[in-house]
């Protein structure tokens, strides 16, 4: 598990959208490991959009200066912050990215 694999999908988002930690894990090809995401941003360098990753539920969990400043980069991005949750507005129904989907295998063998 690389640092630079989280980094690269953080570095996709988009303005104005958001991932989860565990969206994140899984769409570098790691799920499970929210935790190592968080530990990534902590070790990033500037200019990566570490505000657009959010927890579960769509919210905020970093506290103190940090949470603050989450919370004010993403409102100015367009997203409304009610405590630590982010409110989805009609425009941002699917602004929540979320990892591709792995191909759902079927069963082709044939009873006979």
């Amino acid at each position: 598990m690389k640092l630079e694999d989280f980094l690269t999908v953080v570095r996709r988002i988009p303005r104005g959208k958001v991932m989860t930690y565990g969206g994140v894990a899984e769409a570098a090809g790691h799920p499970g490991a929210a935790r190592q995401v968080v530990w990534s941003l902590n070790q990033s360098a500037p200019g990566i959009p570490w505000h657009r990753v959010v927890g579960a539920g769509l919210k905020i969990r970093l506290t103190g200066e940090p949470g603050l400043e989450q919370r004010l980069r993403l409102e100015t991005e367009g997203w409304r912050v009610q405590g630590t949750k982010l409110i989805r507005s009609e425009d941002q129904l699917k602004s929540e990215l979320k990892p591709p989907r792995a191909a759902s295998r079927k069963n082709t063998s044939k009873a006979g």
